[in-house]
């Protein structure tokens, strides 16, 4: 398998930059995860380097080989699309065994692929049938295979399962980590979801308005956020952006209390507070006080709103059995293992122990 590597990427719709020099190195084997709000530029991204977007300045190389200018026949490049994207008048099995038919590939070597294809996937039994006879999971599992039958040296991978349901999602997601591991294959996947992101990466590529704003494994970007966009958008529920400064006594809440940690000469910063380090306590202990307006029960956890008293918002995630009543009075302590400090410009400061 091949690896990818973007060198000053930019692409333009008229005046309109889209994407705006993005620089990455996608290693041979590794499974990158693009994720951003909408309209950040992930899925242009993903079209450039299959070579369905022109690119406008910048290189893009494949395997070791410049491919900037290379039609997607030619890349080595398979992808797999959120609309499946099958022949509705081809069974399964002619539509893995299209695009090999075309390469000129002999019957006997193309039934083998197929089949071994099929077996891969678990969809032997799906072969004779076309796609209006099967579930929107199995027809994504047979679009996988078409871009699987190929043997290329990158995959990707267009939210692919931004049309399934709940349960479709989390068996489909299994089955991409399995196939990656045992395919040893180079993947690029494209997603609004965090969850996707978080369980299927090797390393995440944050974007927003066209830039990158951090690549790193989950564990980094989710415990270390580079800025506050990363630490705002990464996490569900997000983190908790709290105004503060570094005194004399180390972190203080514009509210007041001192929390500790690095100090400073007053400087003013922003806390991020993960929801899971904060605690319910009682007024004495407490750092923060407010009104609960929405409650989530989530059966294992909850999800608790607050209305602080200084007009912020606070969210905790908490035990599912918790016991709070709309509109009642709580008080939160913070834990400051693992937060996050950052500074006037919105990049991350010094960190704090890790959780």
């Amino acid at each position: 398998m091949g690896a990818v590597q973007l060198s000053g990427l930019r692409k333009f719709y008229g005046a309109l930059e889209v994407i705006k020099g993005v620089d990455l190195a996608v290693n041979a084997g590794e499974l990158v995860v693009f994720v951003g709000p909408s309209g950040c530029g992930k899925s242009t991204l993903l079209r450039m380097i299959a070579g369905l977007e022109d690119v406008d300045y910048g290189r893009i190389d494949i395997a070791g080989k410049d491919v900037t200018e290379a039609p997607p026949a030619q890349r080595g490049v398979a992808m797999v699309f959120q609309n499946y994207a099958l022949y509705p008048h081809m069974t399964a099995y002619d539509n893995l065994a299209y695009g090999l038919r075309r390469a000129g590939l002999a019957r006997d070597a193309v039934d083998q692929r197929v089949k071994e294809t099929a077996a891969l996937l678990q969809i032997t039994e799906l072969l004779p049938r076309k796609p209006k006879a099967m579930s929107g999971g199995q027809r994504q599992r047979v679009a996988i295979g078409r871009a699987i039958v190929r043997k290329p040296e990158v995959f990707l991978f267009d939210e692919p399962l931004s049309n399934l349901d709940a349960a479709l999602r989390v068996e489909m997601r299994s089955q991409i980590a399995r196939l990656h591991q045992e395919l040893a294959a180079t993947m690029i996947f494209v997603t609004h979801d965090q969850v996707e992101a978080m369980t299927l990466a090797d390393r995440i590529v944050v974007l927003n308005a066209g830039r990158v704003e951090q690549i790193g494994t989950p564990r980094e970007v989710y415990h270390r956020p580079a800025n506050l966009f990363v630490a705002g958008f990464i996490g569900s529920p997000a983190m908790n952006l709290l105004p503060a400064s570094l005194g004399a006594g180390g972190v203080t809440l514009a509210s007041g209390p001192v929390l500790g940690g690095p100090t400073g000469t007053g400087a003013a910063v922003t806390l991020g507070v993960r929801p899971d380090r904060l605690s319910l306590a009682p007024p004495e202990a407490a750092h923060l006080s407010g009104a609960a307006k929405l409650i989530e029960h989530l059966g294992d956890e909850t999800i608790l709103h607050l209305h602080l008293d200084d007009g912020a918002a606070l969210t905790l995630k908490l035990a599912g059995d918790v016991a709070v009543t709309l509109g009642a009075r709580v008080h939160a302590r913070i834990d400051m293992t693992g937060a996050c400090l950052f500074g006037a410009d919105g990049r991350a400061l010094r960190p704090l122990p890790a959780p």
